[in-house]
């Protein structure tokens, strides 16, 4: 959103009568560092999870991998991200790493309170490991 406003502002500068230079230049600039910060804040993300019942497909990068839930050590949420983002510990590291973070799906109305998905994978990994 803060990207189409910069653009828009950009294009609102271009068209205007003188121009001036180093208004286009700022917002040149605006938009490249946005662009960089929204990149960094999403680039350790994984592209695609899909719930398996005792399992999760995670996709990223080119990467697929199937994660026992009973693998799972904890489950929390990033904090301080819009949309929220749900982060994986493992217990041992795969190809993905030791750490998986993505975005549920669906939107939350009241995000102060723990997100339903964290709870249901965590009562099911935490049945998962006291299983014989």
């Amino acid at each position: 959103m803060a990207l189409a406003v910069l653009a828009a502002l950009l294009v609102g500068g271009v068209f205007s009568r003188p121009l001036p230079p180093l208004s286009v230049l700022f917002a040149l600039g605006l938009v490249a560092s946005a662009a960089l910060i929204q990149r960094s804040m999403a680039r350790h993300l994984a592209d695609e999870v899909v719930d398996g019942g005792d399992h999760l497909l995670v996709r990223s990068n080119g990467i697929e991998e199937k994660i026992m839930l009973g693998e799972v050590a904890a489950i929390r949420r990033g904090f301080g991200f819009n949309p929220e983002r749900l982060i994986l510990t493992l217990r041992r590291p795969g190809r993905l790493g030791d750490t998986i973070a993505f975005i549920p799906k669906g939107v939350r109305w009241f995000p102060y309170v723990e997100h339903p998905l964290a709870y249901e994978l965590r009562t099911r990994a935490q049945s998962l490991r006291l299983r014989p």
